[in-house]
C-alpha cells in the first residue's frame, strides 16, 4: 500500500529535509539538559523536531508550540552527539524562532536592544560609563537589595547574574598590554565579546597576554556583537546585520588569523560565511573571517605554546562548553594546555559537555528550568573535589559564578586564559627571583 506523500513545506524549505531526518531513535534524551531535568516527550530533541515538521506540514501553527518546545531549547546541540543522521536540532530550533517572530513581530524591547544598543561599540561604552556611574553612587547594590533588578526585566537580570562591573573594560585592558615576546609568531586580531568586553574583561586581558608571551602580536578592534544574541532570540535581519557590521569593521584588519576567548561567539563568527556570504559588498570579506576565526585555546594548541609555564599545585576540572563543535579538536583543546602545567591536577567532569543552564538569557526566560539544570551541573563539579573549575565562554563563567556562590562556595571559576595566565605570572616571578 503506497504511503502518501507530505505535503510540501509552507516555510523554513531549508531545514524541512534536515528535520524529516529525525528516526526517533530517542537517545537525545539522555543529553539533553532540558529533558533530564523536565522528563517530557516534547524537551527532547526528537519531539521538538517533530512538532517543528508538523508546523511545516500545517497541521499545526508555530504559535502553538511557542511556549515550551520552541522557549526551553538551549540550542547547545548536546543532542547532536547522540544522533546517529546528527540532526542539528539546535539550528532548526533558532530558524523556527525566527520564522516565528517574522509571522508575529518582534518585541519593542528586543528590538532596541538588537538594533540600536549592541550592533554599536560606543552604545555599549554609554552603557558600561551609566553602570559605574550607579556602582558608585550605590543605586546599583540598592536596587539589588529592593528587588529593583528583577523589575527592570532582562536588563536587570543580567546585571544581577554579572554583579558590580569592573573599572576598566577589556578595550581598556588592552591599552595597557606589555610588549610583545620575541621573536615574533604572527599577528592576530582579538575578536572581543561584547557581554565578556563588560562582564569578564579579565579574563580577556588574561588572553591577549598569553598570546603575547607566545609570540603573537594583538590588534584589537573596535566591534559590535557578533550577532549570536539575534540568532538565539529569532531575530534574522538583525543577526544578518551584525555580521556583515563586523565584516566592514575588520577589513582593514591586518592579521594573519582571528582569535577570540568566547566559545559561542567564535563559533558565531565562523558561520559568518553562511550567514551574511551571499551580500554582495561584504560577503567575501565576511566568508573570510569565518575561515580564519579561531578560538583561543584550539589556537595556542594546534601552534603550540612556545612560553614556560610555571607550576601551579591546584586541582582543577574542567567544563566544556557546549558551544564547541560535536567532533573538533577544539573539545581536546582546554585539557592538552593545561595538561603542560607542572604540578596541575586535573580531574574529569561528569557530563563535562553538558549545559550549564546559562545560555544567553535563558536563566532569565526560563529560571526555574535553568537553577535545576545549574543545580545538576554543580552535584558533578563537587563530585570531582576540584577548587578551580575551567571553562572558555563568558556565559559559562557568569553562570558558573552565580552557582559556585550558592552551592559550592569554595570553589573558583576561571576562564583557562586566567589560569594560564598564573602559570605564566609564576614562571616569570621564579625567574625574577633566580636571577
Amino acid at each position: 500500500m503506497a504511503t502518501a506523500a507530505a505535503p510540501p513545506p509552507r516555510f523554513l524549505a531549508d531545514v524541512y529535509e534536515a528535520a524529516s531526518e529525525c528516526n526517533k531513535c530517542s537517545l537525545c534524551q539522555a543529553t539533553c539538559p532540558a529533558y533530564v531535568t523536565n522528563p517530557v516527550e516534547w524537551e527532547t530533541a526528537r519531539g521538538r523536531v517533530a512538532l517543528i515538521r508538523d508546523a511545516i506540514e500545517g497541521r499545526l501553527e508555530l504559535r502553538d508550540i511557542a511556549d515550551g518546545p520552541l522557549s526551553t531549547c538551549l540550542t547547545c546541540d548536546n543532542c547532536v552527539a547522540a544522533c546517529a543522521p546528527r540532526v542539528p536540532t539546535g539550528h532548526i530550533v533558532s530558524r523556527a524562532r525566527m520564522e516565528l517572530q517574522d509571522q508575529e513581530g518582534h518585541p519593542w524591547r528586543q528590538t532596541v536592544a538588537l538594533r540600536a544598543i549592541l550592533p554599536h561599540p560606543g552604545a555599549m561604552r554609554a552603557l558600561h560609563g551609566l553602570a559605574r556611574v550607579t556602582q558608585r553612587l550605590g543605586l546599583f547594590a540598592l536596587a539589588r537589595r529592593t528587588g529593583l533588578l528583577a523589575w527592570l526585566g532582562t536588563a536587570g537580570a543580567l546585571a544581577a547574574q554579572t554583579g558590580p562591573l569592573g573599572k576598566r573594560t577589556a578595550y581598556r585592558l588592552a591599552r595597557d598590554l606589555p610588549p610583545v615576546t620575541p621573536p615574533v609568531r604572527g599577528r592576530i586580531g582579538f575578536l572581543t565579546c561584547c557581554y565578556a568586553n563588560l562582564a569578564s574583561p579579565e579574563a580577556s586581558g588574561a588572553t591577549m597576554r598569553v598570546l603575547l608571551a607566545n609570540g603573537y602580536e594583538v590588534v584589537v578592534p573596535r566591534l559590535g556583537c557578533s550577532g549570536l544574541p539575534a540568532r538565539t532570540l529569532g531575530d534574522r535581519e538583525a543577526m544578518v546585520d551584525m555580521a556583515l557590521r563586523n565584516a566592514n569593521a575588520l577589513e582593514d584588519v591586518d592579521v594573519d588569523a582571528y582569535v577570540g576567548d568566547v566559545a559561542s561567539c567564535v563559533g558565531h563568527y565562523r558561520e559568518y560565511g553562511d550567514i551574511a556570504g551571499s551580500d554582495p559588498l561584504a560577503g567575501q570579506r565576511a566568508k573570510d573571517v569565518a575561515a580564519r576565526t579561531a578560538l583561543a585555546s584550539d589556537f595556542l594548541d594546534r601552534n603550540g605554546v612556545r612560553a614556560t609555564l610555571g607550576p601551579l599545585r591546584w586541582h582543577v576540572t574542567i567544563d566544556e562548553p557546549c558551544s564547541l563543535p560535536i567532533d573538533g579538536p577544539e573539545r581536546g583543546a582546554m585539557r592538552r594546555l593545561l595538561a603542560q602545567i607542572p604540578h596541575l591536577r586535573i580531574s574529569d567532569l561528569d557530563e563535562a559537555a553538558m549545559c550549564c543552564g546559562g545560555a544567553g538569557t535563558y536563566f532569565v526566560r526560563q529560571p526555574e528550568r535553568s537553577e535545576a539544570i545549574l543545580r545538576r551541573k554543580f552535584d558533578n563539579i563537587r563530585a570531582t573535589g576540584a577548587a578551580v573549575v575551567v571553562t572558555e565562554n563568558v556565559s559559562c563563567l557568569t553562570q558558573l559564578r552565580a552557582g559556585a556562590s550558592r552551592y559550592a562556595p569554595e570553589v573558583r571559576v576561571m576562564h583557562v586564559m586566567e589560569l594560564l595566565d598564573e602559570s605564566l605570572q609564576w614562571a616569570e616571578r621564579r625567574r625574577a627571583i633566580a636571577s
